[in-house]
């Protein structure tokens, strides 16, 4: 394995006008010479894509509708030149830094995916009183540990992926229940994945979240029809 393999940055936009600026910089920014940045928007109507095209030295992808975030990312995975995929969410919640820490302990451990977790050396029923969002989190992390014995404690932080391995992953679920459908066929596929703890800010603007709680009966569903019809 090459000491720095490349890595493609893959950030996510749709509508995210207040953020999208400060995500492409900080990318750009990042101290690791062999990457690329490859940005795609998912049909924003709020003048994201205005900011994005203001940029030159990244590659963009503008779409005319919504497709949904699996979708986004499906694509990413086919047009990425990386060894590595980092998924960029553009309203800064993660720490884009921390991508390095993940790609060494993937490269380390010989690993497919590395799964950033917001709960890793936690008291997980403090952090749910304190957002009770978690609870979905919880829940559907619990299920998918018992399915395929497993020991994860977040599937939906950050992630960063082998370009080579993920591409052999059907998606067919892209929209909010896309993470559950695939960490889902990575682990019914014996996919080496790993977890690392990771720094999380939720947004300042709540009601701009994507997904909400009721898409947990979306997250279920994923998780048995993989485990069970598959």
């Amino acid at each position: 394995m090459k000491k720095n393999p490349k890595i493609t940055y893959l950030v996510m936009v749709y509508n995210e006008i207040r953020t999208i600026k400060k995500a492409i910089k900080d990318v750009l920014n990042i101290n690791y010479k062999n990457k690329e940045i490859l940005v795609i928007d998912n049909g924003s109507t709020d003048g994201s894509r205005d900011v994005i095209n203001n940029f030159k030295n990244i590659k963009k992808i503008l779409r005319k509708e919504n497709l949904g975030a699996g979708k986004t990312i499906e694509e990413g995975i086919k047009k990425a030149k990386g060894s590595y995929i980092y998924i960029q969410y553009s309203d800064l919640e993660f720490d884009h830094l921390q991508s390095l820490d993940m790609l060494n302990y993937a490269k380390k451990n010989n690993l497919d995916i590395v799964l950033g977790s917001r709960l890793m050396k936690k008291n997980i029923w403090k952090e749910l009183n304190k957002k009770k969002s978690y609870l979905a989190t919880i829940i559907t992390t619990f299920i998918i540990n018992k399915f395929y014995n497993k020991e994860f404690t977040d599937i939906i932080g950050s992630k960063l992926y082998r370009t080579s391995e993920v591409r052999k992953i059907p998606i067919t679920s892209y929209g909010v229940g896309f993470d559950w459908e695939f960490i889902s066929r990575a682990c019914k596929r014996n996919l080496k994945i790993g977890e690392i703890s990771v720094k999380y800010k939720p947004r300042l603007y709540q009601h701009e979240k994507k997904i909400r709680f009721y898409n947990i009966f979306n997250a279920i569903y994923e998780l048995f029809k993989v485990k069970l019809f598959e």
